[in-house]
């Protein structure tokens, strides 16, 4: 993706703010919208922190399951999906990783419960790197842009103090937006009016409902540190994971997984026939009683859960708490899965 220069943040340029270094977020190429009205929805469970030295890419290269050189070319995407992983390969923390106009300074996204420990993690493993790592929550804020009923386009904004990228993940799951902290949703609204109208999220049309009836976990919560491997998280479908780069903190395992070809559990959508706790977790066994996994997260009548495939799928019917409740194999799942893949979802 062929980034714009000459969109600038004002805001930074006018305000010597602390932490960014008068670093700018680019302009990711813009998509016309087409749609009449479009959900506008802050993401306040995210938060931003900002990485910033000379070493940043070489340094956090070693640290995500995705090709961070990739953003650091003038040519490459405007932020990617990646997972933080464990010596033993498990997920400690799933982010989105956004470029700006400074090839020193990265941002990451993150969830807000877990913000504290990713900075932790970070200045743990800089050694001697001068790398600073602090958050710029008090700066930016993270909104999403989507549209329920229809995979959206990326909207075009007219203000430069804002950044615009779809998301790395799926383009079902709309539209990243990075804005000033002190911009109002009326403000920011405005910003998009050549693209429709936004209207605010509700509980049949949200950000959190979308990504449940797609099957995508997000967050400590649907993600707990150190209990699931990146690719049960679909890491590899959601574009987070690079099998070509070099090695990085639990890389080993994670290449082995992928290299067997099986994988028996995945993250799955999930429809309730009676709402739950959504405060706790909950098993999903078959009606002879056999656990066939987890729910993480749950809204209304949808959840996301970590399930192993073939029962799921092909066994008998699921409960939870002794409801029934039905999952399937999500449409954005490749259809040209490998023979390994394919024979692992039947042993």
């Amino acid at each position: 993706m062929i980034l714009s220069t000459s969109v600038k943040f004002l805001r930074l340029a006018r305000l010597p703010i602390r932490n960014l270094h008068q670093g700018r977020l680019p302009s990711a190429r813009l998509f016309t919208g087409n749609q009449a009205n479009f959900v506008l929805e802050s993401l306040d469970n995210r938060e931003l922190i900002r990485v910033h030295g000379s070493e940043v890419v070489p340094f956090l290269q070693g640290l995500v399951t995705n090709d961070v050189s990739k953003i650091g070319s003038d040519d490459g995407p405007a932020s990617i999906y990646a997972h933080f992983l464990n010596k033993g390969g498990r997920v400690l923390f799933d982010t989105i990783i956004y470029r700006t106009n400074s090839p020193d300074t990265l941002l990451v996204e993150c969830d807000r419960e877990a913000a504290s420990d990713l900075r932790r993690h970070l200045r743990l493993y800089r050694v001697r790197r001068r790398i600073e790592v602090d958050s710029v929550d008090d700066e930016y804020t993270t909104w999403v842009i989507l549209n329920p009923k229809t995979a959206p386009s990326t909207p075009t904004s007219s203000n430069a103090e804002i950044f615009v990228v779809p998301d790395p993940r799926l383009h079902a799951l709309g539209t990243r937006i990075l804005a000033p902290a002190d911009m109002s949703r009326t403000q920011l609204a405005k910003c998009f009016t050549a693209s429709g109208t936004a209207t605010t999220p509700t509980a049949e049309s949200n950000y959190q409902l979308l990504r449940y009836t797609l099957g995508v976990g997000e967050g400590s919560r649907e993600l707990p540190p150190g209990k699931c491997f990146p690719l049960e998280a679909n890491v590899d479908y959601l574009n987070g994971v690079s099998f070509q780069k070099g090695c990085y903190v639990g890389q080993e395992l994670t290449a082995r997984i992928h290299h067997s070809g099986v994988v028996r559990k995945r993250y799955m959508p999930i429809r309730l026939t009676a709402q739950l706790d959504a405060s706790s977790s909950h098993d999903v066994t078959s009606v002879a009683g056999a656990k066939v996994g987890q729910v993480f997260g749950s809204a209304g009548n949808y959840g996301v859960a970590l399930l192993r495939i073939e029962k799921a799928l092909n066994g008998p019917p699921l409960t939870v708490d002794g409801e029934r409740c039905f999952t399937g194999r999500p449409e954005w799942w490749p259809e040209d899965l490998t023979r390994k893949h394919r024979q692992a979802f039947v042993e």
